[in-house]
């Protein structure tokens, strides 16, 4: 680097003021996801969190995380659900506000870390530009992923800060520190974020031939703040031997984490899958050959080392799928969104051609706070008719709740999951609602599903939910006739077990996107 841009460079990293469309960006993307939230269904996983988080005091919240968690995550985003529980109250936009700070801290770290880079269009372009892809959802959904991908950004941002100066750095170096704990500490696979860190580290000691040694003892600082994580990994970890992805990781899961940074790909149709296979293929293709055009000009201000740690971010999904094959066994996609940081900075530099003049970039940034009002009014939409569709099935007929009504245990009995836990929080009918209990078995589960996932958590619900929780061989040996909602998915095993049972059935209409239907065991249950 030539002492002038060393001065630009300087001039850039202490200008932390923040321009008047940058905040309207902010404030756009805030109000997209609150309209979007407010019309979204708590998911089962969220009211997991819920359920863990509206503890009475912070101790229970501890207790239950160390000896029967059912929400299988450390400890930070638990901490600040909890906080804004006792500020807001119990419910979607308490659980959902760190996610949405999260995200947003992301953003004010990619138009940061990019204005000093590039110029400032190019840092409202990747600040914008997420909430135009998929991992915008975890904006408006309560659990660590939104909060995860502010502290890459945080971590990102501070590193670049610490090591673009040679003195008054305490405080960049301090917050690198605590970005990379919280980071450890909001989710397991949050260590991914050391292989960016401590590549572009080690290209600087290898360029300087010397450590930089308060940086690398701030980053040693914050990865010691692992041992915060490992004793609720420890209570978590009776979930891995059956869990339920457990042993199925491949190399395509590669491919689907890149997809789903861009769009919700297991709702589309094969065709349209192929087809953003096919564009996500050009979209790299454009973005390489983009980013190396402008890389070898003289209008980025990026050392080799930041580009390194761009490199291996934007590599993240690969070093998601060694981790899970070597050592987890197990992977979800949502686990490597900080690459999306990466992309969106290399797709900013990519685009310099159109925001180096004023009117260009005019007219590039409101075309793109119009897609992103555009593709936030569609998600809206589809989440209205969703919520309304599911809202709809939880009205049951008169003739079925005559039936829980007159059944022995007045009980509606739901084997899977995720219905159970939403309906028994949206159900209209408050009377329903204190009806629905939940049956579980680990050998049931284990014979027809090969997990125990569900049998687990219901375990450990027990200890601390309040919830009617049955074990499915007790009440297989109870007479009479028992009211179950039967869902035919790849979560249910009721079919099988009742059918194995020689149960006797019959249907009482459709009930939750299933069917309900009474039930009379015939032969008693080992």
């Amino acid at each position: 680097m030539n002492p002038s841009q060393e001065s630009s460079v300087e001039r850039t990293t202490d200008n932390l003021s923040l321009p008047w469309t940058a905040i309207a960006f902010l404030i756009l993307t805030a109000v997209i996801s609150l309209l979007w939230s407010h019309h979204k269904l708590m998911s089962q996983d969220e009211i997991f969190v819920l359920q863990t988080d509206s503890a009475p005091t912070y101790a229970q919240l501890l207790h239950i995380q160390r000896h029967y968690p059912i929400s299988l995550d450390p400890l930070v985003y638990h901490t600040l659900a909890f906080l804004s529980i006792k500020a807001f109250g119990a419910g979607a936009f308490a659980l959902r506000l760190p996610s949405l700070l999260g995200y947003l801290l992301m953003q004010l770290c990619l138009f940061f870390f990019v204005r000093r880079v590039a110029n400032e269009h190019a840092a409202l372009f990747a600040m914008a530009f997420p909430a135009i892809t998929a991992i915008f959802f975890y904006s408006a959904e309560g659990r660590p992923y939104g909060l995860l991908l502010g502290f890459y950004g945080l971590a990102m941002l501070s590193w670049q800060t610490a090591t673009r100066r040679e003195s008054q750095r305490t405080g960049s170096l301090i917050v690198l520190a605590l970005a990379i704990a919280l980071t450890l500490n909001t989710h397991y696979f949050g260590v991914l974020l050391l292989l960016p860190l401590c590549a572009a580290e080690l290209f600087r000691t290898i360029e300087r031939r010397r450590f930089d040694l308060p940086v690398v003892a701030a980053i040693l600082i914050g990865m010691a703040c692992v041992a915060f994580a490992l004793p609720f990994e420890r209570s978590a970890a009776e979930f891995r031997r059956n869990y339920y992805n457990a042993g199925e990781v491949s190399y395509h899961a590669i491919t689907q984490a890149y997809r789903s940074l861009f769009m919700n790909y297991t709702q589309a149709s094969l065709s349209i899958q192929h087809f953003a296979a096919i564009g996500l293929v050009v979209f790299a293709a454009l973005l390489i050959i983009g980013s190396v055009r402008q890389l070898r000009g003289k209008d980025l201000q990026l050392p080799n080392a930041e580009l390194v740690f761009l490199i291996v971010l934007a590599a993240l999904p690969f070093f998601g799928f060694l981790l899970a094959f070597f050592v987890t066994h197990s992977i979800e996609v949502r686990y490597v969104l900080g690459a999306m940081l990466a992309l969106s900075v290399l797709l900013s530099f990519a685009a310099l051609p159109l925001l180096r003049s004023k009117n260009m970039a005019a007219l590039t940034l409101c075309t793109l706070a119009i897609a992103i009002v555009v593709i936030g009014a569609i998600r809206i939409h589809a989440e209205q008719a969703k919520t309304n569709a599911f809202m709809t099935s939880l009205t049951l007929s008169p003739q079925i709740k005559a039936a829980i009504l007159s059944s022995p245990s007045g009980l509606l009995y739901l084997q899977e999951m995720g219905t159970f836990e939403v309906a028994s929080y949206y159900a209209p009918d408050p009377e329903l609602r204190s009806r629905m209990a939940l049956v579980y078995s680990s050998n049931q589960e284990l014979l027809w599903s090969q997990r125990d996932t569900e049998s687990l958590t219901a375990l450990h619900m027990r200890s601390f939910t309040g919830f009617p929780i049955v074990p499915y061989e007790q009440l297989s040996a109870e007479p009479g006739d028992h009211v179950f909602v039967l869902l035919h998915s790849g979560w249910n095993w009721t079919d099988q077990a009742l059918a194995a049972a020689h149960a006797s059935i019959t249907p009482l209409g459709p009930a939750m996107g299933g069917d309900a239907a009474s039930v009379q065991f015939t032969t008693k249950q080992e």
